[in-house]
């Protein structure tokens, strides 16, 4: 790894590199106090030129702390390997994209590889794979990118594209994934019951949950036996401001320490399926 400080007036900050809708001056203002602490910044060295691939707010926080120099990793490579890197890297770290980021992000990845299966492309970018085939067929259909016979996986087997008889690739053998058997919703309190024990068995604790979370969901809904969507999302938001509140009360965040890993693990589910059914729904 080649890693060495560069002037900031050497690098090369094209926005074509850079997926932000615009940078978020709440980060850049907190990456500016926690300067020691934040990793190099990735820079690719093409055609003599050092381009800034990942780190646009922390190259900020150091021109408003008035430094020379920045801490970097130095690649080899040319622009579009710059640009694949780009596009995946906040998966790992940083500040989230938003929507419209990370559809930015699918669209370069097919641009560049469109050959890969929609799974493999979901894993690399953390987003669903019906986003992936939006995104696809707008490309295809407007002719930027080719439909191709096949998709490579992960595994770099090449599997039928969409519309063959085998249209989702049979991916490499996967560990058992409770997700995946998640397509009942009244299954998942039976799921999440059977799996405590297992969690909670090196530490002896017990899951307790109130007796009827049903009641409690349904409590607000609307009188009309048929709700509009109005009426449904004002009770979702409800919901979930609610949800959001409980975080906040006193204690909340130092009873954290003693959650099973379970009940932690049960949470952080609920929050990535419902940040996914959002991206998929594009709200």
């Amino acid at each position: 790894m080649d890693i060495r400080d560069l002037k900031l007036d050497d690098l090369v900050l094209d926005q074509d590199l850079n997926l932000r809708d615009r940078l978020d001056d709440a980060t850049i203002e907190r990456y500016a106090e926690a300067w020691p602490k934040l990793p190099a910044v990735t820079v690719y060295e093409v055609d003599g030129r050092w381009l800034l691939a990942d780190g646009f707010h922390r190259h900020a926080a150091a021109v408003a702390l008035g430094k020379k120099t920045i801490h970097a990793e130095v690649r080899q490579g040319a622009f579009e390997d710059a640009l694949d890197f780009a596009a995946g890297v906040n998966l790992a770290h940083g500040l989230p994209f938003n929507r419209n980021e990370r559809r930015r992000a699918v669209e370069i990845k097919l641009r560049l590889h469109p050959e890969w299966a929609d799974r493999r492309l979901s894993e690399e970018l953390g987003v669903s794979r019906d986003l992936i085939a939006k995104v696809r067929k707008g490309l295809v259909d407007s002719g930027q990118i080719p439909a191709g016979q096949g998709r490579v996986g992960s595994d770099g087997k090449t599997y039928p594209a969409s519309g063959s008889p085998a249209a989702r690739e049979p991916d490499r053998p996967r560990k058992h994934d409770p997700k995946a058997e998640r397509d009942d919703p009244r299954d998942r309190g039976q799921r999440e019951a059977d799996l405590a024990p297992w969690e909670d068995a090196p530490t002896g604790r017990a899951v307790r949950v109130p007796a009827d979370l049903k009641a409690i969901a349904l409590a607000n809904l609307p009188d009309s036996a048929t709700p509009t969507i109005d009426e449904m999302l004002r009770v979702m938001a409800g919901q979930i401001d609610e949800v959001v509140a409980w975080t906040r009360s006193d204690g909340f965040a130092e009873a954290l320490d003693d959650a099973s890993k379970a009940a932690l693990n049960a949470l952080r589910l609920a929050v990535h399926e419902l940040t996914q059914r959002c991206e998929e729904l594009e709200i």
